[in-house]
């Protein structure tokens, strides 16, 4: 191959000539995405988890200096090496953006300042919220995440000898702030962790420069590979897992060229961990151990195709890059993908065509893996040809092959309908075969794109599988997901209540002394007070619903909106529990959402007058314990309110306002209400709501009453009213934090002794909120099984 026929080649998008010998240093290189690059994100993140679990749970005993001889803090060799290290990571930092400023890399070096001061203020918070950080130690974590973040973030730029030196350096550095003693174990791994996520990440968002080889490089290895070409350009096809390229050899015959690198191979291992974790039973293999023997499987498959009579594109060699890339030429086939075909052309005998090839490839014991119609490549003459087995498996099972054609039929169906894609493979391969595939006729046990396709035609999925099961609706789906939607909300709730329920425990052991002498006898009346307040939920949501609904399953719905309210603020999880229970009901979806708004209004109205109604009644004693202002003061801002509101009323802008955001809302209100006006239903909401306040109340009295009492009830009664009104401004799902401090504040400000306070106050939050956590996911999943959700 001459020099003459390369600088006739076509240049590719974005590259130098094919002439040119060496790209210029000068000139960035353009930027792409590394797979490795999210690898190594995750892996970080992994890391800064465990460290930040390892810190949290154990505080400050786990975190243990590892020193040798007995260096400490103060010697003086501890000293040195403390300075030693310091010194390394400031001097690796140093060179790394000189070697970037010497190429005048300047927008690379605003990258890496920005990680740099992304990854100590991160680090910075992380110590802030665990309490990692004592004085004179930040220094250390903060120069420790800055380096392995800069490091992480020029290591493309720089070459593999000097990218292995800078991190023996960044280690060693490491290694000697552990040896001196001066910084513990943890918070030096939480800091080059945190610095690890911060590189990765900025590598993630803004891209590596674009060193893979281009058509020069190609070409040169197809000519040692004994393959002279004349030309070599990108094609414009879609290849998944490869980059693809056209080329001519020097007689003339087109080829085609799959070139797989280092970032084929990293993304081959996301997609199969992704589909690992998420899926199962779904015949996927495990991932080959190096990028031979990928290549090797995929050329064996392709081979073994073509000899059971499969029309798939010959191979005709495997070469090497300077890279270790590696290089599949194939004999090109003259066409397009199926996808791309004019509907016109798709008729019922080249389906037919395809699928004889199909029911060819799986006689053979193949299956494909990855059977779309982008990789089905039709001829001029309308022959087809199946394309990319790099995801093939050979000796395929009975389960695997039911995919294939699953994929297949949800992937004509797109082009075609699916009676024309249903009806064209029971013709060739038979009833039984596509019937075996209906139930795997569901999202996730189709590819990426197939499933993008099927989501912009509502019904059509659920249509091929009625059809491919033989006209049967509601065929039941094949198990495939290893991860439900279920399963994670149910480890999120169990996470955020363990996370919640951390620092209540954590006050145990004010009122030790008090759970001793405690009378348990009162504690089942505490439960039974918290089940009494379901009902009364149960029966104000039936007041404020228009229609008439099923009281025993209102009742379940109540019981997992309070599962869901443990985890979100302000019960907005239950509302929206509560719209889909009434949506599942028959009620239109605008008056399930008026009535979960007129049911919460209820309530804030009753409790607003049982508040007004308990602090008269309790007088002076109440006021002590919320240490309220005087009634003078009291009156005074209720004056200066009115006088401001007055003010905003009485200018336009105010009056606008008015018009637009508060009196619309008020009307909402009220229409709402005038649908629930008969007598029954509002004595059902008010009463209802009343019903669950009380609940609560006599609960806090039965707590009380357990751990000596002390306190009246009229006094009790206020002290909850009012430590619940202050807990609703709380941002934590259930006010917690906030109403245990308020109500243990309140109990200690009308004369309960402290540690009785304490230990009434986390008996009651057990009974009304955390022992209902298990039959509100009890709920929650016999609803879904009876299909009220």
């Amino acid at each position: 191959m001459t020099a003459s026929a390369l600088q006739d080649a076509p240049a590719a998008p974005g590259r130098p000539p094919l002439a040119a010998e060496e790209p210029d240093p000068a000139r960035p290189a353009p930027r792409y995405r590394h797979p490795g690059d999210v690898i190594r994100l995750i892996a970080a993140g992994l890391l800064l988890i465990a460290a930040l679990t390892v810190t949290i749970a154990g505080g400050r005993a786990t975190s243990a200096r590892i020193a040798l001889g007995g260096l400490g803090p103060g010697a003086p060799a501890a000293s040195f090496l403390a300075g030693f290290g310091l010194a390394v990571l400031a001097l690796g930092t140093v060179a790394a953006t000189t070697a970037v400023v010497s190429r005048r890399r300047y927008r690379v070096l605003a990258t890496l300042a920005g990680a740099a001061a992304t990854a100590a203020a991160a680090l910075t918070g992380l110590g802030w919220l665990t309490g990692a950080w004592p004085a004179g130690t930040v220094r250390y974590g903060w120069a420790t995440a800055a380096a392995v973040a800069v490091m992480a973030g020029v290591a493309p730029w720089l070459h593999r000898s000097w990218r292995r030196v800078s991190w023996l350096a960044v280690l060693v550095a490491v290694a000697g702030l552990l040896v001196s003693g001066t910084a513990p174990a943890t918070e030096l791994l939480m800091a080059a962790a945190a610095g690890a996520v911060t590189g990765s990440g900025t590598l993630v968002l803004f891209g590596v420069p674009d060193r893979r080889i281009g058509p020069v490089e190609i070409a040169r290895a197809l000519c040692s590979a004994g393959v002279p070409v004349a030309w070599v350009k990108p094609a414009p096809v879609e290849a998944r897992g490869s980059r693809p390229f056209f080329a001519a050899a020097e007689d003339g015959r087109p080829l085609f060229v799959k070139v797989l690198g280092g970032e084929q191979r990293d993304a081959d291992l996301l997609y199969r961990a992704y589909r690992f974790l998420t899926l199962r039973r779904v015949g996927d293999g495990r991932p080959a151990a190096s990028l031979a023997q990928a290549v090797e499987h995929e050329v064996v498959a392709a081979i073994m195709a073509e000899r059971a009579g499969v029309s798939v594109p010959p191979v005709r060699r495997v070469a090497r890059a300077c890279d270790g890339s590696f290089l599949v030429v194939m004999d090109r086939v003259d066409g397009l993908a199926l996808d791309r075909l004019p509907p016109e052309r798709i008729g019922d005998d080249l389906l037919r065509a395809v699928w004889a090839e199909v029911a060819r490839m799986h006689r053979a014991g193949i299956a494909h893996r990855a059977l779309r119609a982008a990789n089905i490549v039709v001829g001029p003459e309308d022959g087809p040809w199946l394309a990319d087995f790099s995801f093939s498996a050979l000796a395929a099972t009975p389960r695997q092959r039911a995919l294939d054609i699953a994929e297949l039929l949800a992937s004509l169906a797109l082009l075609t309908g699916a009676e024309r894609a249903v009806a064209t493979a029971v013709s060739v391969i038979g009833a039984a075969e596509v019937a075996a595939a209906a139930p795997l006729l569901q999202p996730p046990a189709l590819s990426a794109a197939t499933r993008r396709g099927i989501a912009r035609h509502h019904g059509l999925l659920a249509r091929t599988r009625e059809l491919a099961a033989g006209g049967q609706p509601g065929q039941k789906l094949a198990r495939v997901q290893r991860v439900r939607p279920r399963t994670l909300v149910t480890t999120t709730v169990v996470a955020g209540a363990f996370y919640f329920l951390l620092p209540q425990l954590a006050q145990v052991g004010t009122g030790w002394h008090a759970v001793q002498s405690a009378r348990w006898a009162w504690v089942p009346v505490t439960i039974a007070f918290s089940v009494l307040s379901y009902l009364g939920a149960t029966v104000s949501f039936m007041g404020a619903t228009p229609g008439r609904i099923c009281f025993w399953r209102t009742l379940l719905a109540q019981n997992a909106a309070s599962f869901f309210n443990r985890v979100s603020p302000a019960n907005l999880g239950g509302m929206a529990l509560n719209v889909r229970y009434l949506q599942k009901s028959g009620i239109d979806t605008a008056a399930g959402v008026a009535a979960v708004g007129v049911s919460s209004a209820a309530g804030a109205i009753v409790h607003l007058v049982l508040m007004v109604v308990f602090f008269t009644w309790s007088g002076r004693s109440i006021a002590a314990a919320f240490r309220l202002p005087a009634g003078g003061t009291i009156l005074l801002i209720i004056a200066i309110t009115i006088a401001v509101a007055g003010l905003v009323l009485a200018s336009r802008p105010g009056r606008r306002f008015a018009a637009a955001m508060v009196l619309p809302g008020l009307r909402r209100v009220a229409g709402d209400l005038r649908q629930v006006a008969g007598p029954v239903k509002m004595t059902m909401l008010f009463g209802g709501s009343a019903l669950v306040t009380l609940s609560y109340i006599g609960a806090l009295l039965a707590s009380v009453m357990a751990f000596g009492g002390g306190p009246s009830i009229v006094v009790v009664c206020a002290v909850y009213l009012g430590a619940a009104a202050v807990a609703a401004a709380a941002p934590t799902p259930g006010g917690l934090g906030a109403i245990e401090a308020a109500l243990a504040a309140g109990l200690t400000g009308v004369g309960m002794r402290p540690g009785a306070a304490v230990a009434a106050v986390l008996v009651y939050r057990l009974a009304t909120y955390w022992l209902p956590v298990l039959p509100g996911w009890l709920a929650w999943r016999l609803l879904q099984h009876r299909g009220s959700l």
